[in-house]
């Protein structure tokens, strides 16, 4: 079995690639491949330390702590590039889409599909 500290360690700058690239990615499409590894070896090094026990981890405290809070903040800039690209989203796809009559001009704004211009 793999020794501990080394997994944790790898933990952490696998934490650290993975902001780098949840920066990148937001920008350039190229980076989200990249990302996807880097997801993927993060779940098998958490599958590697699902192995140890609880007390295993006792020593590692401040180092457990660090990688919470890598995770949180890689969370943090995931809901944040989310809610970005629901926002550009929200803006190119209006929600109240506008009703015509037969000469071409806007009659009354009408919420539905079948009115909705494209």
């Amino acid at each position: 079995m793999e020794n501990l500290l080394d997994l944790l360690n790898f933990l952490e700058y696998k934490l650290e690639e993975e902001r780098d690239l949840l920066i990148k990615s937001i920008s350039d499409t190229k980076y989200s491949t990249q990302l996807d590894l880097v997801i993927q070896e993060k779940k098998d090094l958490i599958e590697k330390l699902s192995h140890f026990k609880k007390e295993d981890f006792e020593p590692f405290k401040e180092k457990l702590e660090n990688i919470q809070r890598l995770s949180n903040r890689n969370m943090e800039i995931a809901l944040g590039n989310a809610k970005f690209i629901e926002e550009i989203f929200d803006s190119i796809f209006v929600d109240t889409p506008q009703q015509y009559n037969q000469t071409g001009t806007v009659q009354s704004e009408k919420k539905g599909l079948i009115n909705k211009k494209i």
